[in-house]
């Protein structure tokens, strides 16, 4: 199974690398906006916290939505029926779901420099704020693939991910920048353990649906 997974990563990272217009679009996309957002503020230059941490994860909402929700739609009718007789379901969404991930991974990161050149670093709980980045990457490429995966079986495809992914995604990013504007002062376990707890039941939680729901769209 291990094998079978690490062979679609494989292929997952080849098609990126030969294609590249997905992750450079996100990444162009990042740069101008943060550059707008950075001219709006000029000559002022005021900038609060709160501002910066809404701003920052809005950014990254926008760009894994363009970037994860896609994800099944890159895969022809034909590759996918090639898929059903190689690859168990758990195998394809395991690869899909580590795949995504990594993917957030490196645009979030990339976005927390592009921001804190531009607009200012305002996070003194670095160490934290890196752990949150990961932590947030998962929930929010945990949550687009299941509604990526779900769209792809139906018609309107865009119209399914506006309706799926608005109730499900807007508690995880709620909660994601409640945690962040701790991490603009010192940081303190107590301030946002409930948070924290919340946050790792709402990705087990979808990881479960995924796992579910997807073999049974598979199977269809």
């Amino acid at each position: 199974m291990i094998n079978k997974i690490f062979s679609i990563l494989q292929k997952e990272i080849k098609i990126e690398l030969s294609q590249g217009h997905l992750f450079f679009s996100v990444l162009l996309y990042i740069v101008s906006s943060t550059y707008v957002i950075y001219l709006s503020f000029q000559p002022s230059g005021l900038f609060d916290m709160e501002t910066w941490v809404s701003i920052f994860w809005i950014l990254i909402l926008y760009g894994s939505i363009t970037s994860v929700s896609k994800s099944f739609f890159q895969e022809s009718s034909k590759r996918n029926f090639y898929y059903y007789y190689v690859y168990s379901a758990d195998e394809l969404i395991l690869s899909k779901l580590i795949y995504n991930f990594l993917f957030l991974i490196c645009i979030s990161s990339f976005t927390f420099i592009i921001f804190s050149f531009l607009l200012g670093d305002i996070i003194i709980s670095k160490y934290f704020f890196l752990s949150l980045l990961i932590l947030g990457s998962l929930s929010i490429s945990n949550c687009l693939t299941l509604i990526s995966a779900i769209s792809y079986q139906v018609e309107n495809n865009s119209l399914i991910i506006s309706i799926l992914g608005f109730p499900v995604i807007l508690p995880i990013l709620l909660i994601l920048i409640r945690i962040s504007k701790i991490s603009s002062i010192d940081f303190s376990w107590n301030l946002i353990r409930d948070d924290i707890y919340l946050l790792i039941l709402l990705n087990v939680i979808l990881l479960s649906l995924t796992k579910v729901l997807f073999s049974y769209l598979w199977r269809n």
